[in-house]
């Protein structure tokens, strides 16, 4: 408690963007009620809701040859400081004349200037309004700000390879906007402990996981009796496939039984997902944590038998591997017991051209990747907000995500897919009902069900109708296929 009182005590020795704000509509209401005169007196002699901690107004003439009000610094009043230049050697007096007679006559203005309770030079902002025949600003130093504006994502290990770090990195780019927004990716463990971080940890607003992970959680929970709803999602994202590769001699997941294989970093999605892929279909293995540089090596010496990655395909350290390494990917079935939190996928020679033949594809399963974040009330208005800012930044620009040279994955988010039994982040729902109602995308989502004339459910051994006869299921490289996947995954099954 005391630390934090600590931070809001320094928060609050410097002034926000909106106090700033606040300040130059302060100004305009004297100077309409009083006249110039009257304002400038009061501006220089700092009077009350004229000066607070670091902010003050200050005005010149239109034309910038005279600085007429100046509480703090009257060495300057009634200079002419049309051609003052910062550090950088921009010219400050000049951009807030552009602004000031530029439509919609407002704006904020950057630059460099004396912090006089640091005694350095600082970035800074001010925020200009023409008034009359004059502008006025209020500056705030942009280092001192409260951070509401960065988001901390929790994503994936750089030694697992994981498509999530690689998915932050990408929201970062393209949707850090200066002071405005700023997404701070956050190298994590994946899986179960980004579900925990995004819990517990302070500094992370969101994180990546996955479906099947979160519902085992919450089943976990249920038989202990613990209902708890602190997790949200904002948006079910992408397919993560399974990549098992061992050397030629193992044609067979059951012939891993017994053997060692590597499950990634301990408390990894890789890690706990495997282990629940393991013993759903029976296989005992013997777990070995490595990281996927060295496990492939192991492989290839024969020390280990094999190694797993869950990532969104095309995984990089995959598509290094060739012939010549005498490994190839392991085949998985897709049976009964794997289909509440699996779905079937397939990799192709497109995917991986070094280790599938042309023409050839290995059978494989998938989980999703989803968006999370802790459920804010809207009471906490700085947390609730700092997630919202997010959405709000991110949604209207899905389709800048799926351009190159962002990762492939992208292409799959579907924004209106939902995940069934778990409760979206109120502004993410807000955000998809003011927009276009069942489908933000602009994709026409039934176009799918038309397509494969599915509305069914997946069986062990093919595709059950809505009249309940089983109809063999599509060969998993068909375009047919592929389809009843996208609609499939539309709908969050």
């Amino acid at each position: 408690m005391a630390a934090a009182s600590m931070v809001r005590l320094q928060a609050a020795e410097f002034g926000t963007r909106d106090e700033a704000v606040a300040m130059v509509k302060r100004v305009q209401e004297k100077f309409k009620k009083e006249g110039p005169e009257a304002t400038f007196k009061a501006i220089n002699n700092m009077a009350p809701g004229f000066i607070d901690r670091d902010l003050f107004p200050y005005v010149h003439k239109i034309d910038g040859t005279e600085l007429v009000a100046c509480g703090p610094i009257p060495a300057i009043r009634g200079k002419n400081l049309h051609d003052m230049k910062d550090q950088d050697g921009k010219f400050t007096t000049q951009g807030f004349m552009r602004i000031a007679t530029t439509p919609p006559y407002h704006g904020w203005s950057d630059y460099r200037f004396l912090n006089p309770k640091t005694n350095t030079v600082e970035d800074k902002s001010a925020w200009i309004e023409r008034m009359g025949d004059y502008f006025v600003g209020v500056g705030i130093y942009r280092n001192e700000q409260v951070n509401k504006n960065v988001i901390g994502l929790i994503s994936g290990s750089p030694n697992s390879d994981d498509t999530y770090l690689q998915m932050a990195y990408d929201l970062a780019d393209v949707l850090n906007d200066g002071d405005n927004l700023r997404i701070l990716p956050i190298a994590g463990i994946g899986g179960p402990r980004n579900i925990r971080d995004v819990r517990y940890v302070r500094g992370v607003d969101i994180g990546l996981t996955q479906t099947n992970i979160l519902n085992n959680f919450r089943r976990s929970n249920e038989r202990l009796g613990q209902f708890d709803d602190k997790i949200v999602y904002i948006a079910k994202l992408f397919n993560e496939e399974i990549h098992l590769v061992a050397k030629s001699n193992i044609t067979s997941i059951a012939q891993l039984k017994g053997l060692k294989v590597n499950l990634d970093a301990r408390g990894s999605g890789t890690s706990y997902s495997m282990r629940d892929l393991f013993n759903a279909l029976g296989i005992d293995v013997q777990e070995v944590s490595l990281s996927q540089v060295e496990a492939i090596e192991k492989v290839k010496s024969g020390e280990i038998a094999a190694t797993a990655l869950i990532a969104g395909k095309p995984v990089r350290s995959m598509s290094k591997l060739g012939g010549q390494d005498g490994l190839h990917l392991v085949p998985i079935p897709y049976p009964k017991q794997l289909q509440d939190d699996y779905l079937p996928a397939t990799l192709t020679h497109d995917d991986y051209p070094e280790l599938i033949a042309p023409g050839e594809t290995v059978n494989t399963v998938a989980v999703s990747a989803v968006l999370i974040a802790f459920n804010w009330p809207k009471t906490n208005v700085d947390r609730y907000e700092r997630v919202q800012r997010f959405v709000e930044a991110f949604f209207p620009k899905i389709a800048e995500f799926q351009k190159p040279p962002r990762h492939v994955k992208w292409r799959e988010v579907n924004l209106t897919a939902t995940l069934p039994g778990w409760k979206r982040f109120d502004a993410a729902q807000a955000w998809l009902d003011r927009h276009n109602g069942p489908d933000a995308n602009g994709n026409q989502s039934d176009a799918a069900e038309q397509a494969t004339g599915l509305r069914q459910t997946t069986t062990s051994t093919g595709v059950q109708s809505a009249g309940g006869a089983e109809q063999p299921l599509p060969d998993r490289s068909s375009a047919l296929y592929q389809e009843f996947l996208k609609w499939r995954q539309a709908r969050g099954r």
